[in-house]
This record gives C-alpha cells, structure tokens and sequence, in this order.
C-alpha cells in the first residue's frame, strides 16, 4: 500500500470531510468532547494525491478523530498504524458514537479505559423532595459572580471560566438557582448546533448546597426546560464521579455511550 501523507489543515479546510464523517455517528457526541476535538489539530489523509480521510491529534498527541472515506476502510488499520508512527500518536480518544473510530482503536490497542460516560435520558425524572419553580437566565451583570461561584465550586482554571462562562451567558444557556441573593447552583442547557433537536445538559451545585437534593432539582429542571423548548437533553460525566452519576441517573438519563 502507498503510504499515506498527512497535510496540516485548518479545521474549514476538512470541512466536506467532516460532515462526511458526522453522517456515521450513531448517537450525538457529547459537545465537550467534540470541542476538544474542533480545538485539535486537524490534518488531511491523502493517498495517491487524493484526499482520503481527516483526523485530529492534540498537544498532547492524542487522537481525537479519525475518518478514512468508505471506499478506503479496508486498508484503515495500516493506515492509522503509519499516522500513530509519524506523530508519535500515544492515545485514541474514540466514542462508541462513532463505530468505526472506536473499532479502529480497539484492534491497535495495548489498554483501554472509560474516559465519560454518555448519558440519553430514556425515562421520567425520579420526584424529590427539592421542587425550584424557576432558574433565572444569567445576564452580562452576572459573569463576575458566576465565574467566581464555578471557580469555587469546581477549580476550573480563571482563564478558561472567562471565556467559558462568558460565551454561556452570550447564548443565554445558564441559569442560576440563587439563595439570598448569592448563586448557590447554575444549570446549563447548551443546544448543539450540530445536532439540532437536542441540548447539553449540566449542572453544578456550591459546597453549602451539596447534599440536599439541589442538584437533582437543577437537573429536573433542565429536562423540564428542554421539554418546553422540544429539545432532546443528553449529558455527561467522568465514571468515577459518583454523586454526578446520581443526579444523571435520578433525572432519567441512562449511561448509553462512552468516550474510552
């Protein structure tokens, strides 16, 4: 087989590839993820001068994506073995989303570990004790305060919450549950873009507020709102984060895909 080359793109560049490559996903993929993925890296595969596949590869030299056209599937797992050797790739980040990346991935593997849980919501949220009527939609004169509560509530670094928070606000998808004054819980319901239809769910809850039910209520909320809206909501969270799991699993969501 002619060896492939790898061409440095920008991420337009790959465009028409990358919708290919989006028509072969079974499940959204979680927006975190794939905005690692967007963030990447992204390079063209070419076999004989044609352009073939695409694939991203970040900083730390891990793949993110990885699509070769139908009509060149049969020589995938040497042409992924040539990639791994000429950028020294030292992981694959598939989702189970995405069939062929993760099949790919699992015949060249030397480990294999759960990276997040996916989360679809199949049935109706569990009742709780904790009923909130309303979140309020967050406005420019609350990026100080929310960036300070998510600071403090999960020690996310202060130049990522900037811009994070600040884009959140922009779209008016968060929504604070606020206690006298002072946001004890905020809630987010990010439409995906790429999948239209459906909504990103997540919710964070302040060290005083832990324990007693607030999470599970922002989280009911959520799906009630995106319900009012006729959005689909899906999630997600790392598998060892049991009390996430929880508030996921009491709200009706069931753990469906992955990200190994």
């Amino acid at each position: 087989m002619t060896k492939p080359e790898t061409l440095p793109s920008d991420p337009e560049a790959c465009a028409t590839l990358r919708a290919e490559h989006h028509q072969t996903l079974v499940a959204p993929m979680d927006d975190m993820w794939a905005a690692f993925a967007e963030m990447a890296n992204w390079h063209t595969l070419q076999l004989g001068g044609e352009t073939v596949g695409c694939f991203s590869l970040n900083e730390e030299l891990e793949l993110h994506a990885f699509y070769l056209r139908p009509a060149h599937e049969p020589q995938a797992e040497a042409i992924l073995r040539e990639v791994i050797a000429r950028h020294e790739v030292r992981a694959a980040l598939p989702a189970t989303v995405d069939p062929a990346f993760t099949s790919l991935s699992l015949d060249l593997a030397q480990g294999v570990s759960v990276k997040a849980l996916l989360f679809q919501q199949v049935v109706d949220p569990e009742p709780g004790p904790t009923t909130l009527e309303s979140l309020r939609v967050a406005g420019a004169a609350d990026r100080a305060a929310a960036i300070a509560f998510e600071e403090a509530a999960t020690g996310a670094p202060l130049a990522f919450l900037e811009g994070y928070v600040g884009a959140r606000i922009a779209t008016g998808e968060l929504l604070l549950h606020e206690v006298e004054g002072a946001i004890a819980g905020v809630g987010e319901l990010r439409r995906d873009a790429s999948n239209p239809g459906y909504a990103h769910l997540g919710v964070i809850v302040g060290a005083q507020g832990r324990g007693r039910g607030l999470g599970s209520a922002i989280m009911r909320y959520l799906v009630e709102e995106a319900g009012r809206q006729s959005l689909r909501p899906i999630c997600s969270t790392e598998p060892t984060n049991s009390a996430a799991r929880r508030v996921i699993e009491r709200a009706g969501f069931r753990a469906r895909h992955r990200v190994l």
